[in-house]
């Protein structure tokens, strides 16, 4: 079992991207990886957005403001400076329609890294393609309107499969022969005020539910986390739209911990510090701040920061798309938040992530 263990940590260490804050001590790292392309061009600031599909995993309730019918498509080569054999990917797809009691959203997230060799000692074992799949229903719907702006609400329900290894390289191997793969469910929700143009805030929470199993071992808690977001429209007209916004995401695995035994950091020089309550569970957070403006509802330009200090993913990320007859192409590039990517002695790879939308308004499912 222990082989197999350590196989799956370095499978998840490479799809996590060094994910940490306390989702180090969480399983499930796909539920953790941003969709949408607009989204990372903004640095991951799109909760309080929540203007296109991938609003599904960042806030269910802000399907409530989506009209129509929605094809949407992300693709992205997936971290290919540390996952040299071309083959890993991530994916996302929904379809989303509007519908006399609310909007209901159907989304598919495929993640692997590859092929991967199974070897243990001089024992070549073969090879497996680990991946995950996430399947999610989330719903949002408009609950009353205040003089401070409509309030929204909504959810999701997601069931996740997570496959490392066959049957057959476990037998051989002497492990647990249903220990490579595991499968979990989990829900969001969330509540969203909009004043658009003007601002919006939402908060929610993410991946509630009972940790993942591989075979007998211990289950590996899901990143349940917290999310706050608040974005506002300066500009807005027939030719200009600026949106700005920032987030906050918090993933609560052993908050109770940071808050009272505190996290080390850094201090001057090479000492060590400890930081304690409130301080070591927001240093242990991630925030985004991201700005997108739009010229006549045609080209859009994004710009972002991103920042998990103990992570190690700390920079900009940059996007841009084109919208034209109910059609949207976005790119979003956030190779620079990477710390292995500034090494010296590497060649770093793009990290792209890719979106299409395809929108009809006239349509409504029922």
């Amino acid at each position: 079992m222990w082989r197999k263990i350590a196989l799956a940590g370095v499978v998840l260490s490479v799809v996590s991207g060094q994910v940490h804050a306390d989702a180090n001590r969480a399983g499930a790292v796909v539920l953790t990886i941003y969709p949408g392309a607009k989204a990372i061009g903004m640095g991951g600031a799109f909760s309080a957005i929540a203007d296109d599909p991938s609003t599904l995993w960042y806030n269910p309730a802000g399907l409530g403001t989506l009209k129509g019918g929605i094809l949407y498509l992300v693709h992205a080569p997936w971290l290919r400076t540390l996952v040299t054999t071309n083959d890993s990917y991530f994916e996302f797809a929904s379809l989303t329609s509007s519908t006399r009691f609310g909007t209901f959203s159907l989304g598919l997230t495929y993640l692997t890294v590859g092929e991967v060799n199974v070897v243990y000692g001089d024992v070549d074992y073969g090879t497996t393609t680990p991946y995950d799949l996430v399947f999610t229903l989330g719903y949002g719907n408009k609950l009353l309107s205040t003089p401070i702006g409509d309030l929204y609400v909504g959810g999701a329900t997601k069931a996740l499969y997570s496959f490392l290894i066959s049957r057959g390289i476990l037998e051989r191997m002497g492990d647990d022969p249903n220990s490579g793969d595991a499968f979990t469910v989990a829900v969001d929700g969330s509540v969203f005020l909009k004043k658009w143009p003007g601002y919006s805030v939402s908060f929610g929470f993410m991946n509630l539910g009972p940790g993942l199993k591989y075979g007998n071992v211990e289950p590996d808690p899901l990143p349940y986390s917290l999310r706050l977001g608040v974005a506002v429209v300066p500009v807005y007209d027939t030719i200009n739209k600026l949106q700005i916004a920032f987030d906050i995401h918090k993933v609560a695995v052993g908050i109770t911990d940071e808050f009272s035994r505190g996290i080390t950091v850094p201090g001057p020089g090479n000492t060590v510090d400890t930081v304690y309550g409130f301080a070591a569970v927001m240093r242990d957070a991630w925030m985004h701040v991201g700005v997108d403006y739009t010229f006549y509802n045609l080209v859009s330009f994004r710009i972002g920061y991103f920042y998990d200090y103990r992570g190690a993913r700390v920079g900009p990320t940059f996007g841009g798309g084109v919208t034209y007859k109910g059609f949207t192409i976005d790119i979003a590039d956030d190779t620079q938040i990477y710390d292995f990517n500034k090494q010296q002695d590497i060649d770093p790879k793009q990290n792209l992530r890719f979106g299409f939308r395809y929108t009809k308004r006239d349509f409504k499912l029922f």
